[in-house]
Order: C-alpha cells, then structure tokens, then sequence
C-alpha cells in the first residue's frame, strides 16, 4: 500500500481520539476552559454518565462573535501567539484543540456573551462523516447573560466502535467525579455544581481556604486533623512554593485515588511525586495503605513543560530531582510537627487501651506494675496462660467463666498457644500447624455470613446509635446506587447528605467488632469493591462478604487467651473450605515432624 496523506475529516477524527477518550475527558476539556475564563461560578449537568449529554455553564468572560466562530477550528486559541509562548503558560488550556476536537465526535452547541457584547450568540455544529473540520456555520444571535453554556451530545454518533468501548453510565460517571472533584479542590474560590440525570450530586460554594473545600469533599471530621504543609524552596535560582495538606500517621487509605498533586494549579499524575509522598510516610504507615494527600507545587512556567501529554495529564521537570528534594522536606518537616507527632501517640495509646480491655479483667496500672520486661519476651503464649473470663473476641462476647475450655484434644489437635499475637501454634498427630489467626477469622466469619444469606436473611442489629461516615462525593455517588444491595447483606444506611451517610443496621455476628473499629475505613473498602463490579451477581456478593468478613476479623497483633486459641481452631477446623481466606491468602503452614528431624540432622 502507497503512503497518502489523510483527508482532513479523518485527521480531525485521529486527533480528536487523542484527547477525547471517554465523557470524563469532554468534562475536563470544558472545565478547564471555564476556570481559564476567570469564572466565579460552574455548573455541570450529566445525562447517561455523560454519553447522551454533557452541559458547562459558567459565568466566566465569554466569547466575542467572531472568537465563537473561530474556537470550533482546530488551534484556534486565544493563549499562545509565539513558539515563546509555550515556555511561559498560566492557563490549563493552550494548544485550541479542544472544543476542535469535541465538535468532531459530539453534536456541540455553545452559546455565549461577552462582557462587553450587547447579547449573546449561537454556534451549532454536528458533523458527519463527510463533512470537513476546517469551517463552521455563521453564529446565531441568542439570549444569554455574561459567559459561557456549550453542550456536548451524543458522543462518538459518528465513531459507532469508538461508541462500543465506553463503559456503562455508572462507570463513565466515576471518572467524571474524579475530573471534577480534582478541579473543585484545585480552585476553592470557585462554586461548584453538578447534576447526574436531574440529581443533584455535587454542590461546593467558593470558600477562602483549601482546608475548607476539604470539608466540602471529604467531611468536616477529616478536614480538621489534616496536617498542613508550607514551604519555599530554590530549584535552579527560582523559587517553589509548596503548600497543601496531607493525613496524620493514624490515618490513611486503601488505594492512592485520594492523593492530588497540582503543579501550577493543574492536576497532574507524577509517580515521582508519589513515591516521595509514599517515602515520607514509611515505617509511620502499614503496607498496603495509603495517606490522603492534596499538595500544590508552583514554581517559574519555564521550569515545568506542560506539553508533553495528549491530555495535558503529566508535566516534566527541568530540575525533577530538586523539585523532589523540596517536596520531601517539606512532608518530613510537617510529619515532624506537633499535630502529627500528637497523632501517633494518641494512637499508639489507644491501641494500647484497646489491648488491655480485650486481654484482661486487671486494670492497666496492674500492667504498668508488672513492667515490659515482665511479659513475654518471645511474644509465645503457653497452653496454660490466660483465663476464662477474658473477653473473647473470637466470640465477639465474654466468655462464661464456668464454661470448660473446648476439646480440641479430641479431633488429634492440641493448641500450643500464639507466637507474636498474629500465628496459632497447633500440634497434630504428625505434624505442627501454624496458622494466620487474622486469615482463620475471616474465613470462619465469610462462610457464616454466607450461609445466613444462602438460608434467605443475613441477621442484622440495630445500632443504638447511629454511626456517621464521610465519603467524597465521588465515593458517595457510588455507595448510593448500592443501598439496596447492602441492605440484602444486612448493612443499612441513610444518606445524610453532603457525602454523609448514617449506618444504621449492621449484620449482628459483626456489629460489636466493627463498632470498636469503626466503619469509616470498612466503607471506603466497600466503595471501591462496588466500583470495581463484577462479571456476575455471585461475584459481587463474593467480594462484599469478603470485606465485612476482613474487616471484622481478629487483626494480627490482638493478643488471645489460650480459650479463645482453642475456640478459633474449633471453629476454623469446621469450615468447608479451610485452606485460604476468600481473598486467596493461605491460612495454615505445615511441618511433618520428618521435616523438623532433618532440620536437627536427625535423619
């Protein structure tokens, strides 16, 4: 096949496919032409997770009627003049492909006024196939006040297997949460609104601090115990400017999708960021989890080239590992401060009141007396430490002084007692088991949620008290088609607005647990199973079950009483499938004695 040059129509296609990916990308693309419009004010109206329609109205400067007509063309743009220009860029947009490339693949429609125009006008366009890219229809006179409204419909009408690739509605609104929560916490001087099918899903008014759209986003609980960070460093004779707010150690994450970096007020995805932040945080964080993270860099235009990406989503360095230094600096001077140092303590106290209400009848100062180096140093238990009426929490209730200890004897095992409070130590006829309590726990609590669910109704309790969590509106969002499914579990909540939600009913055999470790964390881990899907019903109850099992689960590092050992392995050694947790992860490792002989050189 000879090489030729594309048609104009079938090049605007391509390009428009580099920067129109999904509905979240046209949201992007008209948002940040809004802010760059100086607008004080912005709402969005989704239809279909943004397939069917997408509409920005903002209050921003507007457009002139000959600018209108000019913005639909391909780089047509108001920001750069010179190849110079591309060194000194203050604005989100700058390449004028954007609404260039949505008129390509949406039937789009702006109307707009300038401040200083008498009215507004009106440009639509919905071009097929054959029509080319290179003019645009005469605007319209039109009513409107000052700035700007464009709706973007039917997106991909004319790409029918670009069209076959988005997701469902309920996964294409996700990433438009994500786009627009990123631009609300970036801009705190603007107010934000948002719509999903007629429903309200977003309202942030303009405040005058980060830390208060924080609230708006995450909860007024979390915004209060945020960490601030503030610095000003020297990359190559120019300043940065660091400032942001990031978790206390006591609190953190499963994933990193609440970490936010801004570099000139634009969100950007940095892994070199991230693994400084990541850096900061090790040995203050258990692996696997995450601190929530909102940090803005600015530093000199020339020192950052936004133009690297087709959606302008990652920047480049002049300087990266300087910018770097300067970051973890600043993060290792705030994890330094009082208010953080003050978090570990009051966590690592209440860890610590915790312990002694679930191991002991004595009250702590018996502990305190007894002295550190009167514990066990090799954190083994023996058979025969441990009394009956410690707390169970295998059990989730006291145990029953007068109750005999269960005859584990009798199936051929025999408990040993619990080395480092996380493994249980078992003797077989021939072999030692060692066995993950955490892991065993929750295996024993998914197949007895499963089975009250197979048998029609996972019983449920009623708390007292209602419980409140806090999720950002995008986590919201998603546990709010999810109620009734829940519900089915036996989980119940009330959407209290704002992102605040009131568990108000929790399945009995956990409630007592989770309520002393609260449901915040179990929350977010249940968001995000929700949002992953599955490919079938059963899939999903899966994977829920296997979160309330984990979460409500003893922990590696809860100390148990020889009584509760042995009530655990009871219960594990009837489980149907004894082997792994519902996760995957391995329960018991096993040693023949013939492997311990020729360890020792016995054999």
């Amino acid at each position: 096949m000879r090489i030729h040059q594309l048609d104009e129509q079938l090049a605007s296609k391509i390009a428009a496919g580099e920067v129109i990916e999904r509905p979240a990308s046209v949201v992007k693309e008209l948002i940040e032409n809004a802010i760059d419009a100086k607008s004080e004010r912005i709402a969005i109206d989704i239809e279909d997770g943004g397939k069917r329609k997408i509409l920005v109205r903002d209050d921003g400067e507007g457009m002139s009627v000959e600018d209108l007509s000019l913005c639909v063309l391909r780089h047509a743009t108001s920001k750069l003049s010179r190849e110079s220009d591309l060194l000194r860029i203050h604005t989100l947009g700058f390449r004028g492909e954007a609404l260039a490339s949505i008129a390509a693949v949406t039937r789009l429609t702006i109307t707009t006024r300038a401040d200083d125009s008498d009215h507004g006008y009106r440009l639509g366009l919905s071009r097929t196939a054959e029509e080319a890219a290179t003019t645009a229809p005469a605007p319209v006179p039109a009513p409107r006040g000052r700035g700007t409204t464009i709706e973007a419909s039917d997106l991909f009408f004319n790409l029918p297997p670009r069209l076959a690739f988005l997701g469902s509605a309920r996964s294409e609104l996700f990433h438009i949460n994500r786009v627009v929560q990123h631009a609300a916490l970036a801009t705190p001087n603007i107010s934000w609104e948002m719509s999903h099918n007629g429903r309200l899903t977003l309202e942030a008014p303009a405040v005058p601090e980060l830390r208060d759209r924080l609230a708006q986003v995450y909860g007024a609980q979390l915004a209060e115990r945020l960490i601030e960070v503030r610095a000003v460093s020297r990359v190559e004779a120019a300043e940065i400017s660091i400032f942001g707010y990031i978790t206390p150690p006591d609190f953190h994450r499963g994933n990193r999708r609440d970490q936010l970096f801004l570099i000139n007020g634009r969100p950007v995805a940095d892994r070199g960021l991230s693994f400084v932040l990541s850096r900061a945080y090790e040995g203050l964080l258990r692996r696997g989890t995450y601190p929530l993270a909102v940090l803005r860099l600015d530093l000199a235009p020339d020192a950052v080239d936004v133009n690297i990406h087709p959606r302008k989503e990652e920047v480049r360095f002049s300087a990266p590992k300087r910018v770097h230094d300067a970051l973890s600096a600043s993060l290792q001077q705030a994890l330094a401060s009082p208010e953080a140092i003050g978090s570990i303590f009051t966590s690592e106290a209440r860890e610590t009141s915790q312990e002694y209400a679930s191991t002991s009848s004595s009250p702590p100062a018996a502990h305190a007396d007894a002295g550190f180096l009167d514990r066990p140093r090799l954190g083994l238990e023996f058979a025969g430490q441990g009394t009956h009426g410690e707390r169970s929490s295998v059990g989730h209730r006291p145990l029953d002084a007068e109750q005999p200890p269960l005859n584990v004897r009798d199936r051929h095992r025999r408990v040993i007692g619990q080395f480092q409070r996380t493994y249980i130590l078992v003797e077989t006829m021939d072999h030692l088991e060692i066995i993950d309590q955490h892991i065993a726990h929750e295996r024993i609590l998914f197949e007895a949620l499963h089975r009250q669910w197979a048998e029609g109704e996972i019983p449920r309790q009623t708390l007292l008290v209602p419980a409140r969590v806090e999720l950002p509106f995008e986590s919201a969002e998603i546990l709010q088609q999810h109620t009734s499914e829940l519900s089915k579990l036996g989980v119940e909540i009330d959407a209290f607005g704002g992102g605040t939600f009131l568990v108000r009913a929790f399945p009995a055999a956990l409630a007592e647990s989770q309520a002393r470790l609260g449901f915040q964390e179990l929350f977010e881990q249940l968001v995000d199973v929700l949002h992953q899907g599955a490919s079938s019903r059963d899939a999903i109850l899966h994977r829920l079950l296997s979160e309330l099992s984990c979460h409500a689960a003893i922990k590696a590092g809860d100390r148990l009483p020889l009584l509760e050992q042995e009530k655990l392995i009871e219960q594990w050694s009837t489980c149907e499938h004894r082997t792994h947790c519902p996760h995957g992860r391995p329960i018991v490792f096993r040693l023949s004695r013939d492997d311990l002989d020729r360890r020792f050189q016995r054999k």
